[in-house]
């Protein structure tokens, strides 16, 4: 009887100690990930753009790919030191459209409050509590928005659902926009395709080929993260119907999109502006590569094009 209580102490003794370690890690993790908080209040500001686009019927249009609030995303890889660095990203490209995908509830209501003078639209992909968008923010002194909305990436568009074997939900949304100069209108759609499920990615790219069709060809551009690399069926499914932007000009700059915070800096582009073959013009295209005093601002690369509706 004395052994058996001497062992009950014993593990009584190691199961305390496991807890107390536990929760030491976890504090540990809970300051790295939110000690950066003060920063982050710190450096908020909201930006409002004075310039007008270059020229009549000019889009300035940038996709970003903000990495979602993530736990394990410790020291300056935390959204708490990141968030004005995507802030500093888009002053100095100087964007009249932007999509930006991975965004949850408090980076959305982050972005709304620095982006003054755009409007944007969002839909959830999903009901937990940290659920991500693909939002579309858009200057209103450049366009008057037509009509909006969001789908998912199933056979089953119209609702919350999810298929092929697909890692999570996926969503798509759209805006029709006229451009104000010009007064044409155009499509924007902005996604980000499963990152696990082949067969979920082209079947999805195919829903929202599906929905552009919709659109009477209306001058149309997909931007996203696709999750998928030149050459993959993913890939040609959309260009043979769309063009790849960056090849619109000459000499484009080839880089990497996805970098994993730098540790990745030789890997395939997997995010894209795709536009219709015709009704949309490209003058420039690049991969924003900046990083401030050696921090990425996220574990993708943002890219920005410039576009004239013809």
């Amino acid at each position: 009887m004395k052994k058996l209580n001497l062992n009950k102490n014993i593990i009584k003794k190691i199961i305390l100690v496991l807890v107390i370690a536990l929760a030491i890690f976890l504090i540990g993790v809970a300051i790295r990930f939110y000690g950066y908080y003060p920063h982050f209040k710190r450096h908020q500001k909201a930006i409002t753009y004075t310039s007008q686009p270059a020229d009549t019927g000019t889009i300035r249009v940038m996709s970003s790919n903000v990495r979602c609030m993530n736990p394990t995303d410790l020291g300056k890889k935390s959204w708490y030191y990141r968030a004005d660095l995507i802030i500093k990203n888009i002053e100095n490209q100087t964007p009249s459209i932007i999509g930006f995908q991975e965004v949850t509830k408090k980076q959305y209501a982050y972005l709304t409050e620095c982006l003054t003078g755009f409007d944007s639209v969002i839909e959830y992909r999903d009901t937990s509590k940290f659920s991500e968008g693909c939002p579309i923010f858009y200057r209103t002194d450049c366009y008057k928005l037509i009509d909006k909305g969001s789908f998912w990436l199933s056979e089953t568009p119209e609702k919350m659902s999810k298929d092929w074997d697909s890692a999570c939900y996926r969503i798509c949304s759209y805006v029709i926009l006229e451009d104000l100069a010009s007064n044409k209108q155009f499509v924007v759609f902005n996604t980000h395709l499963d990152h696990v499920s082949d067969e979920a990615r082209i079947k999805g790219i195919g829903v929202v080929l599906d929905k552009i069709s919709q659109f009477g060809g209306l001058p149309s551009m997909i931007m996203g993260d696709f999750n998928a690399e030149e050459g993959s069926t993913t890939y040609n499914n959309v260009t043979k119907d769309f063009f790849d932007a960056k090849y619109q000009i000459e000499n484009p700059m080839i880089s990497c999109t996805y970098q994993n915070f730098g540790k990745a800096l030789d890997t395939e582009c997997i995010d894209y502006f795709m536009i219709s073959k015709t009704g949309i013009e490209v003058i420039d295209y690049k991969v924003v590569t900046d990083t401030f005093n050696g921090v990425y601002p996220s574990d993708h690369f943002p890219i920005f094009a410039e576009f004239k509706l013809s």
